[in-house]
């Protein structure tokens, strides 16, 4: 699952996100669309804004990053 997903599962766009957590809009677009890692605070942000664990947060931005780099990969 990745931050997209997750935030498609629960009908929240980038703004909301981005307020509930506290976090700049372009900073969830970017950790979503898998351009930035997200920093430690910025997950523990997203997940008490989100309601889930800091740990599972972490996998799921880990997600969206390695799927932009798979991604990356694929020959046109």
């Amino acid at each position: 699952m990745t931050l997209k997903d997750l935030l498609g599962e629960r009908g929240i766009r980038y703004d909301a996100a981005a307020m509930l957590a506290d976090v700049d809009k372009a900073t969830i677009s970017r950790i979503a669309n898998g351009k930035a890692r997200a920093r430690p605070e910025t997950v523990v942000r997203l997940a008490r804004a989100l309601g889930v664990s800091a740990r599972r947060m972490e996998a799921i931005c880990a997600a969206s990053h390695a799927a932009a780099r798979s991604d990356d990969r694929v020959p046109a």
